[in-house]
C-alpha cells in the first residue's frame, strides 16, 4: 500500500474543510454586515442630499428676497421717472446712486449674474448691471417694456413671474427672425434675449409702477450646493415646472433626458442605469415649482471595501497555512506506523521471511494509546476548528473595526455638508443685513426732511422680505444712539451702544460686517447679532458713520439640523457657547468638556454617550469665521443593529462549529471504515486456522493488523496451491476473450470492405475524369461512415453540418442547377459545441423533396447557425411551395398531440419522406433537451417554409 497517498488524503480533507469553513465565514460575515452597511450608506446619502437640498432652497429664498427687495421705490424710481426727458447730468447722477446701492447689496457673482430694471417706454431709463464683470450694461442692449409689447412677447416673457424659470436657447431670438420690426428695436431685443437665453431667470412681472425687474441667475448657484465627490458620488438634476433642465452635473445628456421622461410620466422614485445602478429620488421645492432629482448610487455594503477584503484574504491564507502545517504534522504521526509496517512486510515478502513482526516496536510510536478514529478526530479538530475559531475572533474584530471606521467616515462626510450649509446660512443673514443697510428708508434717515415719513412707516420686520429669522434690527448713529428700531419704535431709548462697543466698532471698515455673540438682546435673552458699519448721507451733503445691528431669533439656525439625527453646538474662540440646536443641556456640557479637554482634533471623530444616547462627536471649524462647531450624530439605531448583528454572528458561528464537528465525526467514520473492514477480514481469516499468538494485548488497529499478519503467514502454504489453480483459470479466460475479440474483428470486415470499395470507385472515377461521380462517391462514403458510427448519440455541430454538406453535394449533382444553398454560420460558434445526431439532414431533405423539387424556378435553401447567450439558433429556410395555414396548423397540432406517444415516422403511402421525418427529429430533440428546447415552423403557401431550432448549449 502507498501509505503516503493516505496521508495526503488526510491533509487534503483537512484543507478542504478549512476552505469550506473559511468561505462560509466570509459569506456569513458579508450577509450579516450588509444590513448595517446599507443603513450607514443610506443614512449618509440621505444626510448629504438633504443638506444639499436645504442649501439650494436657501439660495432660492435669497433670490426671492432679492426680487422682492428690488421692487422697493429705491430701485423702481429710476425707471419709473422720465429721466430721459430731464437733464442728462441728473439722470447720470441718479444712475450712479442706483449702481452704488446695488453694489452695497454685495451680491455674490456665483449666485446672481445680472440684474435688469426696465422702464415702460423710451422716455424712461433702463439699468442693467453685471455682477460678474462689476459694470453696467449698455442701455442700447436693454429693451423697454413697449418693445416687448410691440413684438407680442411680453406675456410669454412674464408668464411665470415670481418663479424661477428657464429660458431655452432660441425661445425668443427665433421669434425675432420672423418679425418685421425696426432695426434699432431688433438690436435691443436681440442683445437682451441672447443674454438671458440658456439661463435661469426670475422676473416680478410688470408691476403697478410699470417697471419690470429681471434677475439672471448664475449656473454656479447649483455647483455651490453640490456635495464633494469624495463624500458623495451621485448626481443632481434640476428641472423647472415645465420639465426643462435648469442644471445638471451629468456629462451625458441622454441620461438626463431619460430621467426627464420618467419625471413627465409622474414618477417620483425610480431606478436608472448609469455606470452602475442608481436610485433616483425627486423633491419638489414649493413654492418655486422646481424639481430636484437626486441620482444616488444604489445602497451597497460599505463595510466590505477593498482594504477589508484584502485583509480577509490574507487572514484566510494564514488560516490555510496553519491548517496545512498542523495536518501535515499530525498525519505523519498517524501514518508513520503504517509506513514502518509496509517496509517490514515488503522486506519479509522479498526475503521470504516468515518470522513474526515484533509488536513492542509499534507500541512505542506517538499516539499509540488511542484508536485511529480518535487520531483522525484529533487531526481534523486541531487543523480545522482551532484555526477557524482564531480566524473568527480576528475577523469579527476587523469587521467591527471597519464598521465603526465607516460610520465615522460617513459622519465626517455628512459634517462637510452641514458646515457648508451653516456657512451658507451665515452668508444668507449677511446678505439680508446688506439689503437692509441699502434700503432708502434707512440710508436717508439722517436727512431731516425725510425723518418723519420713515417714523410713520413703522418699518416692521414682517414687511421686509426674507427676515423671518430676524428678531429685530436697530440703526445707531456714530455716538451709539439709536435712530431707528423695528421694535419698540416708540421707545428707542431702550437701545444704546456702550462706549467699549463703540470703540471696538469704530475700528471696522465701511461696509464690514461682524458677528457678535454672548450679548443680551432687548428681551434679555442671549442672542446672535450682526453689526455692519455703514456710511449714511446727512442734510449738509456730508456722510456720517452709523451702525446697523441685526438681532437673530433663537432658532435662526434650526433649519440646518431640523429633521435629522444631528445636534449642533457652536462655540466662539473663547470657548463660549454661541448657539445650540437642542434644548438638552447634556450636549452643551459635552461640547464644552470636549473642547476644553482637547479631546477632539479637526475632522477627527470619536464615540461618546450624551444624554443616554450613543453619539459620534466631531469638531469642525466654520469657514471664514471664528466659530467652531461641535457636531453630534445620533447612532442609537445603528448601535441596535450592531448588537443584533453580534448576536446573530454568535449564533451562526456556533452552528457552523457544530456543523464542522458533525462533518469531522462522519469523515472519521468514513476514513477508518476500510481499516476496520480489513482488520475484521484478517481476523476472520485467522479464525480458520490456529492462532499464532493469543497472549498479546494490542493498543490500536495497527497492533491488530500485526496479529492478523502473523496469523496470515501460517496460511501462506495453503494459499499457494489455490493461487496456482487460479492462474490456470485466468489463462483459460484470456483465451476465451481473445476468441471473442477475433469474432468481433471479423464482423467489422464488411464495413471496411464497403469503405475500400467506395474509395476504389472514387479513384477510378478520378482517373477517367468523372469528377462529379468522384464527388458523389466521396460524399456517399462520408455519409455512410457518419451513419454507421454508433459511438455516441451526440456529435460536434461541425460534424453534423459536414454531414449535411455531403448530402447536399450529392443532391446538387443530382438536380444540377435546381437549387442553391446559402450558408450563414456565425463565427462566434465555438468548435466544441455538440448537438444531437441526425437533426439537420432530415430537415434539409424535407426542404428539397416537399418544397423545391416541384418548383419550376431555381430553389434556394438557407442554413443559418447563430450563437446566442445560452443557446444556439439553427434555421433552415427554403423558397419552395410552402404550405397553407390549415396544413401548418395540422402539423403543429400533430407534433404537440402525439409527443407523449413517442416518435413516429413521416412515411405515408404515396408520399416521399426523409426517412427519419420531422416528427422524429422533434421528438428526439424534446426528449434529449427537455423543455429548454424549442422549434418553430413558419410557412406561407407558394412562398416557402422556415424551421428554427433553439437548442440549449452543451459544451
Amino acid at each position: 500500500m502507498r501509505f503516503q497517498r493516505h496521508r495526503n488524503r488526510l491533509i487534503l480533507i483537512a484543507f478542504l474543510l478549512s476552505v469550506l469553513s473559511g468561505s462560509i465565514l466570509i459569506c456569513i460575515s458579508y450577509w450579516n454586515t450588509s444590513g448595517v452597511g446599507l443603513e450607514i450608506h443610506h443614512a449618509a446619502q440621505q444626510n448629504i442630499t438633504k443638506h444639499a437640498e436645504s442649501q439650494l432652497v436657501t439660495k432660492f429664498n435669497d433670490i426671492s428676497a432679492l426680487a422682492a427687495h428690488l421692487e422697493s421705490a429705491d430701485y423702481m424710481n429710476y425707471s419709473r421717472e422720465y429721466y430721459n426727458l430731464r437733464e442728462p447730468v441728473e439722470a447720470e447722477r441718479i444712475g450712479r446712486d442706483l449702481n452704488v446701492r446695488l453694489n452695497k447689496l454685495h451680491l455674490q457673482p456665483d449666485m446672481v449674474e445680472r440684474v435688469y430694471i426696465i422702464g415702460e417706454n423710451k422716455n424712461q431709463k433702463n439699468l442693467g448691471k453685471s455682477f460678474e464683470e462689476q459694470g453696467l450694461i449698455p442701455e442700447q442692449e436693454i429693451p423697454w417694456i413697449d418693445d416687448l409689447r410691440a413684438v407680442g412677447l411680453i406675456d410669454l416673457f412674464t408668464r411665470y413671474y415670481g418663479m424661477p424659470s428657464f429660458i431655452p436657447q432660441g425661445m425668443f431670438t427665433d421669434k425675432l427672425n420672423d418679425l418685421s420690426i425696426p432695426e434699432e428695436r431688433r438690436s435691443r431685443l436681440k442683445a437682451f434675449f441672447e443674454s438671458i437665453e440658456g439661463r435661469l431667470i426670475m422676473n416680478n412681472g410688470v408691476n403697478y409702477l410699470n417697471v419690470l425687474t429681471v434677475i439672471v441667475l448664475d449656473n454656479r448657484l447649483f455647483t455651490l450646493a453640490l456635495p464633494d465627490r469624495d463624500s458623495w458620488d451621485g448626481y443632481i438634476g434640476v428641472l423647472d415646472n415645465n420639465s426643462h433642465v435648469l442644471w445638471s452635473n451629468f456629462s451625458n445628456e441622454a441620461t438626463i433626458r431619460k430621467a426627464v421622461e420618467q419625471r413627465k410620466e409622474g414618477l417620483a422614485n425610480w431606478s436608472q442605469g448609469l455606470s452602475s445602478d442608481y436610485e433616483v429620488r425627486t423633491e419638489t421645492i414649493a413654492p418655486y415649482g422646481i424639481d430636484f432629482m437626486f441620482f444616488e448610487r444604489k445602497a451597497s455594503n460599505v463595510i466590505w471595501d477593498q482594504s477589508l477584503l484584502q485583509i480577509c484574504v490574507i487572514l484566510f491564507g494564514i488560516m490555510l497555512v496553519v491548517n496545512l502545517l498542523i495536518s501535515y504534522k499530525i498525519s505523519n504521526m498517524i501514518m508513520y506506523p503504517f509506513n514502518v509496517l509496509a517496509r517490514i512486510s515488503w522486506k519479509k515478502e522479498k526475503d521470504i521471511d516468515f518470522q513474526h513482526i515484533p509488536e513492542e516496536r509499534f507500541e512505542q510510536f506517538a499516539l499509540s494509546k488511542i484508536s485511529i478514529r480518535q487520531k483522525i478526530l484529533l487531526l481534523l479538530v486541531t487543523s480545522v476548528m482551532i484555526p477557524f475559531i482564531a480566524a473568527v475572533a480576528l475577523h469579527v474584530s476587523l469587521t467591527y473595526h471597519s464598521l465603526f471606521n465607516k460610520l465615522v467616515q460617513s459622519t465626517v462626510q455628512s459634517s462637510d455638508q452641514l458646515v457648508k450649509e451653516m456657512r451658507n446660512r451665515m452668508d444668507n443673514y449677511e446678505s439680508l443685513t446688506n439689503g437692509i443697510s441699502a434700503d432708502g428708508r434707512l440710508t436717508n434717515l439722517f436727512l431731516s426732511y425725510q425723518y418723519a415719513p420713515i417714523m410713520d412707516d413703522k418699518f416692521p420686520v414682517s414687511s421686509y422680505p426674507g427676515l423671518v429669522d430676524v428678531s429685530y434690527f436697530v440703526l445707531y448713529n456714530s455716538q451709539g444712539v439709536a435712530r431707528f428700531s423695528s421694535t419698540f419704535i416708540n421707545n428707542i431709548t431702550l437701545f444704546r451702544l456702550s462706549t467699549s462697543e463703540l470703540n471696538s466698532l469704530s475700528k471696522l471698515k465701511p461696509e464690514q460686517i461682524i458677528w457678535i455673540t454672548g450679548k443680551k438682546d432687548v428681551y434679555n435673552h442671549t442672542a446672535l447679532m450682526l453689526i455692519k458699519k455703514v456710511s449714511l448721507p446727512t442734510s449738509d451733503g456730508t456722510s456720517m458713520d452709523a451702525y446697523l445691528q441685526v438681532v437673530l431669533k433663537e432658532d435662526a439656525f434650526q433649519s440646518v439640523t431640523s429633521g435629522r439625527r444631528e445636534s449642533l453646538v457652536l462655540m466662539d474662540r473663547s470657548g463660549e457657547v454661541v448657539y445650540t440646536s437642542t434644548s438638552e443641556p447634556g450636549f452643551t456640557e459635552a461640547a464644552i468638556q470636549e473642547l476644553n479637554a482637547g479631546a477632539l482634533e479637526q475632522e477627527q471623530a470619536h464615540f461618546g454617550k450624551v444624554e443616554a444616547s450613543n453619539q459620534v462627536i466631531l469638531e469642525r471649524a466654520i469657514p471664514e469665521s471664528e466659530w467652531t462647531s461641535v457636531l453630534f450624530y445620533t447612532i442609537d439605531d445603528i448601535y441596535l443593529k450592531i448588537n443584533e448583528m453580534f448576536y446573530r454572528y454568535l449564533l451562526l458561528i456556533v452552528l457552523i462549529l457544530l456543523a464542522i464537528f458533525g462533518m469531522v465525526w462522519h469523515l472519521s467514520l468514513y476514513l477508518v471504515k476500510p481499516i476496520e473492514r480489513l482488520k475484521r477480514a484478517m481476523e476472520e481469516g485467522a479464525a480458520l486456522g490456529e492462532a499464532v499468538m493469543t497472549d498479546s494485548n494490542p493498543r490500536d488497529e495497527i497492533g491488530l493488523l500485526v496479529l492478523s499478519f502473523n496469523n496470515m503467514i501460517t496460511r501462506i502454504n495453503d494459499l499457494m496451491e489455490e493461487n496456482i489453480n487460479k492462474q490456470i483459470r485466468e489463462k483459460e479466460l484470456v483465451t476465451s476473450k481473445m476468441k471473442a475479440e477475433l469474432g468481433m474483428l471479423q464482423q467489422q470486415i464488411n464495413p471496411h470492405f464497403l469503405y475500400n470499395t467506395l474509395e476504389a470507385i472514387n479513384m477510378r472515377a478520378r482517373q477517367y475524369g468523372a469528377m462529379e461521380v468522384s464527388a458523389m462517391v466521396n460524399s456517399l462514403a462520408n455519409i455512410f461512415r457518419f451513419t454507421i458510427n454508433t459511438g455516441s448519440e451526440v456529435v460536434l455541430l461541425s460534424e453534423e453540418i459536414e454531414h449535411v454538406r455531403n448530402y447536399l453535394t450529392i443532391q446538387a449533382l443530382r438536380f444540377k442547377d435546381a437549387f442553391i444553398v446559402n450558408w450563414d454560420i456565425d463565427d462566434e460558434v465555438p468548435p466544441t459545441i455538440t448537438v444531437l445526431k441526425f437533426i439537420l439532414q432530415p430537415l434539409v431533405e424535407n426542404a428539397l423533396q416537399h418544397g423545391i423539387e416541384e418548383l419550376y424556378e431555381q430553389g434556394e435553401i438557407y442554413i443559418g447557425v447563430k450563437m446566442l447567450q445560452d443557446e444556439i439558433r439553427i434555421q433552415i429556410r427554403d423558397n419552395g411551395l410552402g404550405m397553407s395555414d390549415i396544413a401548418l396548423r395540422e402539423i403543429l397540432r400533430s407534433l404537440n398531440d402525439n409527443y407523449e406517444a413517442g416518435a413516429q415516422s413521416d412515411d405515408e403511402p404515396g408520399k416521399r419522406s426523409s426517412g427519419v421525418g420531422l416528427r422524429n427529429v422533434y421528438y428526439r430533440l424534446r426528449i434529449y433537451y427537455g423543455d429548454s428546447f424549442a422549434m418553430t415552423i413558419e410557412s406561407q403557401e407558394f412562398e416557402g417554409t422556415a424551421i428554427t431550432l433553439r437548442i440549449p448549449l452543451q459544451r
